[in-house]
């Protein structure tokens, strides 16, 4: 005989321990009836809600509105509504998204609303991180489509720019390490239009005198410890004209020192070259001219200044005199001038002032020089200052010369009833020469560059004196012994020009 057949659960315990939320309700949502599956995921007793809740006051804000404007009315309209996802709340306050189906029945009860409701934690995760991919992926697309508008505005302004610079770029094959050339690059080769360039074409149109210093420059550029490339180079075109050219880069190399990337541009530097060289040969010619000439100059003045002499020592007139006192003030103002443009041939042209130093006594120089350039300047007040002790090594005679210039440019430019102040400074590893005048100060505009050749103050008693030379030799003077020279000026303080001497060789 067959075995007896287990008996089957109640359709009270099928309601109650159903595997989802079964819930009836009237037709404006009173809950009916309600299981205990549904009970426990809200968190609320059967009692507390048949006959006392309805279905949409278990619902969020957002809900209740979507249940009155659109599932409502459309299980009015068409009987059934499938798959409707609606937050409810749980009894603590948190919500539970679930999925529902309902159909609406006409009973001889009356008309009620089957509901049967499933929580969709796991969907709805789902589904939230479907949208936050979504909108990764379209915030991705945007930036990328920024991006790319970007770069096309970046290649847009480069291109331009490289045209107007007229470069043109060149780059490295990283597996073969040969060079690939734009179709501009032939145009240096005297193409009319743009055509492709081979390395070895490009190469063999370097000149041969040049291929070994580029070749090895390129070769350095390789090595990932490589800071860059550059070199300048001729070439030769198809047109018959030789060029110079620029060509620099820099290689891009991964942690193994594998070679990832390198670019590199080409420039066109011939005119650029014709005119330095040009201009070069322009001022070594005008200085080695102004050299020749001040030299040449000495002697028509040594012979007028040994006439005067001789013509002073006879009986003459107070006229006469007077005559032979404007041709001696003239020929040593000449002088100074011809040793002025000497020594800035010397320093521009040669290799700077030459100087031949002695331990002197520094305030004894000082005092002796003061002394002499008062005789030059009669109605001029010229003071001597001093302080601290010892020697310094020094050239004697390139010394008082940096001394009178200084002098010389205080008495053009300062004020003619104040007086003119010369100190000397020993301190234990330098010396100094300061010269101090009262009067107008120095420009702005000229002060950074005083010390410049042909740079000359537009005040003082005497504008037209000089060619601007004297304070640039001071500059050299003091170069020359291994110090410097710096200027301080101010309506209030003056204008102090100080020079600087090492003792370190005392």
């Amino acid at each position: 005989m067959p075995a007896p057949e287990a008996p089957l659960p109640t359709p009270d315990r099928l309601w109650d321990d159903a595997a989802c939320g079964l819930l009836l309700t009237s037709a404006d949502g009173g809950i009916r009836l309600v299981n205990r599956t549904f009970c426990g995921w809200i968190g609320h007793e059967p009692q507390a809600l048949v006959g006392q809740r309805r279905i949409q006051d278990l619902l969020t804000m957002g809900g209740r509105i979507f249940h009155q404007t659109h599932w409502a009315p459309l299980l009015q309209m068409q009987g059934s509504i499938a798959e409707v996802k609606v937050d409810l709340m749980h009894r603590d306050g948190h919500t539970i998204p679930m999925m529902m189906n309902a159909v609406r029945r006409d009973h001889p009860e009356g008309l009620f609303n089957e509901l049967s409701l499933f929580v969709a934690e796991d969907r709805h995760q789902y589904e939230q991180e479907l949208l936050r991919a979504r909108r990764r992926a379209e915030d991705l697309l945007l930036t990328q489509q920024q991006a790319q508008q970007a770069l096309v505005l970046a290649q847009a302004r480069l291109r331009l720019a490289l045209d107007s610079a007229r470069l043109f770029v060149w780059d490295v094959d990283p597996v073969s390490g040969g060079r690939r050339y734009e179709p501009g690059v032939s145009r240096l080769l005297g193409a009319i239009e743009p055509d492709a360039i081979s390395d070895a074409r490009f190469a063999a149109s370097i000149d041969p005198e040049d291929r070994e210093r580029e070749a090895k420059a390129f070769a350095l550029a390789l090595e990932p410890a490589s800071t860059g490339y550059a070199c300048i180079y001729r070439i030769h075109g198809l047109d018959g004209l030789r060029r110079t050219v620029s060509s620099s880069g820099r290689g891009f190399f991964d942690a193994d020192g594998k070679l990832l990337q390198f670019v590199g541009v080409l420039q066109d530097i011939s005119e650029q070259t014709r005119q330095r060289a040009e201009a070069e040969d322009r001022a070594l010619f005008a200085e080695q001219m102004i050299g020749i000439v001040s030299h040449d100059l000495r002697n028509p003045l040594s012979a007028i200044q040994a006439s005067s002499h001789l013509l002073g020592r006879g009986e003459l007139t107070a006229n006469q005199r007077r005559v032979l006192g404007r041709i001696a003030s003239a020929t040593d103002r000449a002088q100074r001038l011809i040793s002025d443009l000497l020594d800035f041939t010397m320093a521009r042209v040669g290799r700077g002032l030459a100087v031949s130093t002695r331990s002197i006594d520094l305030h004894g120089l000082v005092g002796d020089c003061v002394e002499e350039l008062a005789l030059a300047f009669p109605g001029r007040a010229l003071e001597h200052r001093q302080f601290g002790e010892g020697d310094c090594p020094v050239d004697a005679d390139r010394l008082v010369q940096l001394i009178g210039n200084l002098v010389a440019n205080a008495m053009s430019y300062g004020a003619a009833d104040r007086p003119v102040t010369v100190t000397s400074r020993i301190e234990p590893a330098s010396a100094s020469v300061a010269v101090h005048n009262e009067g107008t100060p120095v420009p702005d505009e000229i002060l950074s560059s005083v010390f410049e050749a042909m740079i000359r103050g537009s005040s003082g008693a005497n504008p037209g004196r000089g060619v601007g030379l004297g304070l640039y030799i001071v500059r050299e003077i003091a170069r020359a012994h291994g110090g410097g020279v710096e200027v301080s000026s101010s309506a209030a303080q003056g204008t102090t020009f100080t020079a600087h001497l090492p003792r370190a060789g005392r």
